[in-house]
């Protein structure tokens, strides 16, 4: 697990994060891990719409890539399978 250090955090911040942890009997590493996981979805979920386009963007344009790549006497021959002989 890749470690964090949180430096200049606002005191209110800190203060709540150890108020989470003791109550729960955690220790603040593992409250402040699981608060920046459930901010990231948070936020995720917020702008989830352009994270969607601009992986379907990236899709389309590798997939047009590939295409483009094709031989133009090739390009009729893709999907067919070969006939046994």
């Amino acid at each position: 697990m890749t470690e964090i250090t949180l430096q200049n955090i606002r005191p209110k911040l800190a203060e709540r994060l150890g108020r989470l942890a003791e109550v729960q009997g955690l220790a603040l590493d593992v409250v402040a891990s699981e608060a920046l996981t459930i901010g990231i979805e948070a936020i995720e979920d917020r702008v989830r719409k352009q994270l969607l386009d601009t992986r379907e963007q990236v899709a389309l344009k590798d997939a047009i890539e590939q295409i483009q790549k094709v031989p133009n006497a090739a390009f009729g021959l893709i999907g067919r399978v070969k006939p046994k002989e």
